[in-house]
């Protein structure tokens, strides 16, 4: 199960990362409709990450 919590852990810190990045590159283009696409994927990667974060602890961790 932790090494679950680990590959959801990574995707949900890629998906963070990437939304964020190009997100805001996008919004500072003046290309709204695709900023608002990926700045909306940063909170759902930031609860992949909180939730993989706090189930891999909760599973003993290691």
């Amino acid at each position: 199960m932790n090494r679950v919590f680990k590959i959801m852990l990574v995707l949900g810190i890629i998906l963070t990362l990437v939304g964020s990045i190009v997100g805001f590159t996008a919004m500072f283009m003046d290309d709204e409709g695709f900023a608002v696409y990926f700045i909306g994927m940063v909170p759902v990667g930031f609860l992949l990450t909180f939730a993989s974060l706090t189930g891999w602890v909760m599973a003993g961790g290691t």
